[in-house]
């Protein structure tokens, strides 16, 4: 390395390591009437231990230390940490180029306070070094944050172009109608046919209460904006000084605004009519199309069909006990069995006021986790017909909580689509256990068409037979 003196023979400066650091602490100990020799050794050790056995990346003069410049698999030390240990480092050296006069000049007693001082800052801003050196590069890091934050980003928009009230002329998507009921009015199924007649084809209303509940008076949204905003500016902070500071916690800060948003739209969707389709996006222009076109549009995206109700081979129908979005394509419908107060005990809800919803959608194929499932299937000798997301939220007021968990088992029923129909296949159901494990849940009847299940983990379930 070039014009850095003292410095090259111990590897510092303007590096990247590739393994964990060795804390400073474990230099040796410097006493209260520390000398010369004493500081040396603390500083020759600390970077002796500290780039040991290393595979450093050295910066030479006028290179590039902007952390885009990382290579991938390497640790980054901030360029601002590096300079400051080595401001008092060059102090210390400077007295030994100096020769044996000034170092005898450096020990005498009267200059103990400032030897003091100077070894407190030499350890501070040692530990501040070892402190700063971080796992993961840009590539690593703060590319997948970044990626994260896109996606967060795409759920916020997602929700707020595809439904917004009529009446408020800021809003692009102009669908939404909101109905405020009349005194001793009800809502029946009377009732919501008629306003499923009047409403334009490709809009939707929502009762006001509940439209009151999911914009909770805005501040959901504002804070989600206020969040991925906040996020945003920490993501630019560490990628311009380098500094890997910012990051702490972001990862889950994010998911937590994605999940907000998240919950806010299969809120909505779970109190909208007609229920759209779950997940979908509907574009600002559909309110403009003329009332035919958005008729078969409107059909093409929302077949009508009950999807909270299966029926057997027998014929027999078995509805759901759970209300919910339920959306699911891959198969004919689900239905909970186990009595609605019994499913509310079983998933925690403990007050008046709450209530336990089902949600239901298809998982796309290309999902990674997709892939780890089929090997699992794989592994236990049995084939993947299709992935499922089965979803349980305990719902008060304006608060959605995601439950993954049941105290007690939950009986349902899954419809097959008549393409699964085997009598030769036995079905059951893997879902991840939350501890890197699978669990499989076996089909408890005999009926080829549909697969009964005792169910304490929710989440993504993926259908496989044998």
């Amino acid at each position: 390395m070039k014009g850095l003196k003292k410095w090259t023979a111990f590897l510092i400066a303007l590096t990247l390591l590739v393994s964990s650091c060795i804390s400073v602490l474990a230099a040796p100990e410097v006493g209260e009437d520390c000398t010369f020799d004493d500081l040396s050794r603390f500083t020759e050790y600390y970077f002796d231990e500290f780039f040991r056995n290393r595979d450093i990346w050295e910066r030479e003069d006028g290179e590039s230390m902007d952390p885009k410049d990382i290579p991938e698999g390497q640790e980054f030390v901030s360029k601002t940490y590096a300079d400051a240990f080595k401001e008092k480092a060059d102090e210390l050296w400077a007295v030994g180029d100096a020769g044996e006069d000034a170092i005898k000049e450096f020990d005498v007693p009267e200059n103990k306070d400032a030897r003091r001082e100077l070894y407190q800052a030499l350890k501070e801003r040692a530990e501040a070094l070892d402190n700063n050196v971080e796992t993961g590069t840009r590539p690593a890091v703060l590319d997948s944050l970044y990626t994260k934050m896109d996606k967060a980003w795409d759920l916020v928009n997602s929700l707020t172009d595809s439904y917004g009230d009529v009446e408020d002329e800021e809003n692009s998507a102009k669908n939404v109608h909101v109905i405020w009921l009349e005194e001793e009015e009800t809502v029946d199924e009377e009732f919501i046919k008629e306003m499923n007649a009047e409403i334009p084809s490709g809009h939707y209303w929502i009762l006001g209460d509940d439209w009151m509940n999911y914009w909770q008076g805005s501040e959901a949204m504002d804070w989600i904006l206020e969040t991925l905003n906040d996020c945003g500016a920490k993501l630019e902070t560490a990628e311009n000084s380098g500094s890997w500071d910012e990051l702490d916690g972001l990862s889950g800060t994010i998911d937590k605004a994605a999940d907000r948003a998240q919950e806010m739209r299969r809120y909505l969707e779970s109190h909208l009519y007609p229920r759209p389709e779950p997940g979908k996006q509907e574009a600002s222009s559909q309110a403009e199309e003329s009332r035919g076109e958005a008729k078969d549009k409107q059909e093409t995206l929302l077949p009508e069909r009950t999807a909270n109700q299966v029926k057997g081979s027998d014929g027999r129908e078995i509805v759901s006990t759970l209300a919910g979005v339920y959306s699911a394509q891959r198969i004919n419908g689900l239905a909970v069995i186990t009595g609605k107060e019994q499913a509310e005990a079983a998933a925690g809800l403990q007050t008046a006021g709450s209530r336990l919803s089902m949600y239901t959608s298809d998982v796309p194929e290309n999902k990674e986790i997709v892939s780890v499932m089929s090997d699992a299937a794989r592994l236990l000798g049995a084939y993947t017909a299709c992935s499922l997301q089965i979803d349980l939220y305990e719902i008060e007021g304006n608060r959605v909580n995601t439950v993954r968990n049941t105290q007690e088992p939950l009986r349902l029923v899954l419809e097959l689509p008549r393409n699964m129909i085997n009598a030769s296949h036995t079905f059951s159901i893997l879902v991840p256990d939350g501890i890197g494990g699978v669990l499989e849940m076996k089909d408890l009847d005999q009926d080829p068409a549909t697969i009964t299940i005792d169910a304490t983990v929710f989440g993504m379930w993926t259908i496989i037979y044998r």
